[in-house]
């Protein structure tokens, strides 16, 4: 079962008890994120947009996870695995992901078709890469649209949410850490392409024991995302056929899979080799009955339902 965070303070009738889940540092987030996208149309189509993107991201997630961090105790931020992977462990990052970008290109070929290769990389379908070809603006870019994310998203969705929900099994952690990842990009039409991703990052998290492994590992992601989606179309032309460029990304799939299991399995024996110990404690349950409510007790979570809520919004708006 996950322990709610509980916060006491004084009211005007005495002592007053708030019960917080960590799903309201994510509300935090959507809703930033939401109001963002009003702040671009007033602010990022100026000249201070290079600042303005930046600024905002920092916002919308290092400022809510730094107060839950801050409220959660003095050793919070030394439980968040905020340590560099092993050297053993970058086959594992790089296949991480290749993994990440093969299976999100077959899973937006099968979702959206072939169209969805041409298209430009965004953040949040918010703020657009713009890229003249000088060698500041590519530096910006790799810092506002890749560096930047990795950190922030990774702070808030493995850090944090890994952190609260591996209370309840490590199953539990990744399932929904993936899910509320999922929904922040308030896309419909490539959600299942996120919530694969952040899959693949938890499981990265998890492998290499460092918070720090699952942000190169995005970092990668985006850097392709940036650079090399655009050129994915003229790979499709390249190749000629449909299916023979969907059978090259299944083969680049299939073996970033292999050696990512392969090297996961090599590190989890180094673990149990030097009898290192878990970051979590396992969960106790009791029956089937308890193993479901802890799955439900998220979902059923106001702050969780509130996200719900944001994202059926913001489709709405981006639909309008």
């Amino acid at each position: 079962m996950n322990k709610p965070k509980i916060f006491k303070g004084k009211g005007t009738s005495g002592d007053k008890t708030v019960t917080l889940q960590p799903t309201v540092v994510v509300l935090a987030t959507y809703v930033l994120l939401l109001l963002s996208k009003i702040i671009d149309v007033t602010l990022i189509n100026r000249e201070n947009e290079y600042y303005s993107v930046v600024i905002l991201q920092m916002m919308i997630f290092l400022l809510p996870g730094a107060i839950w961090a801050k409220f959660s105790g003095d050793r919070y931020v030394s439980r968040l695995r905020l340590k560099l992977p092993s050297l053993t462990s970058v086959p594992l990052i790089i296949s991480a992901a290749l993994l990440m970008i093969s299976g999100g290109l077959l899973i937006s070929v099968l979702f959206g078709g072939l169209d969805s290769l041409s298209s430009n990389f965004s953040l949040y379908d918010t703020f657009i890469s713009k890229d003249n070809g000088t060698v500041p603006v590519k530096l910006y870019l790799i810092l506002a649209y890749a560096v930047l994310p990795a950190i922030c998203e990774e702070f808030v969705f493995r850090g944090i949410l890994c952190l609260e929900y591996e209370r309840g099994g490590v199953a539990r952690a990744i399932i929904f850490s993936s899910l509320f990842f999922g929904l922040l990009h308030f896309n419909l039409v490539n959600l299942p392409v996120y919530i694969f991703a952040g899959a693949i990052l938890a499981l990265t998290l998890y492998a290499t024991r460092s918070l720090l492994g699952a942000m190169l590992a995005h970092f990668l992601y985006n850097l392709f995302g940036l650079f090399g989606q655009p050129y994915m179309s003229s790979l499709y032309n390249l190749t000629g056929s449909e299916n023979f460029f969907v059978f090259l990304i299944t083969v680049v799939l299939l073996i970033s899979a292999a050696v990512f299991c392969a090297v996961a399995s090599r590190l989890y024996k180094q673990y149990l080799y030097r009898g290192y110990s878990s970051n979590y404690r396992q969960p106790v349950v009791k029956d089937t009955e308890e193993f479901r409510e802890s799955y439900l007790s998220v979902i059923k979570s106001p702050s969780a339902i509130a996200c719900f809520a944001v994202y059926i919004i913001a489709l709405i708006i981006a639909w309008l």
